[in-house]
């Protein structure tokens, strides 16, 4: 079976250009006893000017005013900046009656895969970026709440509209319906 794509952005056709704003593009594939899909995230020169800018301004401004907090907290961010970088620009998340496995980009610095067994998962839905308990930010995705440990979420597929979400989720529901989906606003 043919894989669907769904895109925010048009096509530029035959020349290769950094748009003005990020896009995303998901395909979604059935693969017999699981479904598999493949988000493709291109940063926009915005994104990148803002990030970049901004890092930059504020460690200038470290160094001239010998503030060690300031610089500290560009070396973390161009630290962020470096791992997600590393970590590529794509995310795959495979769902089977076995439970679900994601890889590549998952916005996390400590790892770029998640295994989580079928009898573990609660429910799977998209929820908006939010802040975390450790004082970090999370992406827009989807989710999957699981029994590791107590009740923890996971994101899955980081960096996904509602609207793709849901054409992830209606194609969940549709092939595995006995897994829960959690519905977004």
């Amino acid at each position: 079976m043919p894989g669907v794509f769904l895109s925010e952005t048009g096509e530029t056709a035959g020349i290769e250009t950094m748009k003005a704003l990020s896009s995303a593009e998901l395909k979604i594939e059935d693969l017999g006893g699981e479904l598999q899909f493949t988000i493709s995230r291109e940063p926009g020169w915005v994104e990148v000017v803002l990030e970049t800018g901004v890092l930059s301004g504020v460690g200038v401004y470290a160094l001239l005013q010998q503030s060690v907090l300031f610089l500290c907290g560009c070396v973390l961010g161009i630290g962020a900046l470096l791992i997600n970088w590393a970590q590529g620009s794509t995310t795959v998340f495979r769902i089977s009656n076995r439970g679900v496995i994601a890889t590549g980009n998952l916005h996390r610095w400590s790892s770029s895969d998640v295994s989580i067994p079928a009898s573990e998962v609660r429910s799977i839905g998209w929820s908006s970026g939010s802040c975390s308990s450790d004082g970090g930010s999370l992406p827009d995705g989807i989710y999957v709440w699981h029994r590791r440990s107590g009740l923890k979420s996971t994101c899955v597929l980081p960096g996904l509209s509602h609207k793709k979400a849901q054409a992830v989720t209606d194609a969940i529901k549709a092939r595995f319906p006995q897994f829960t989906i959690e519905r977004g606003p």
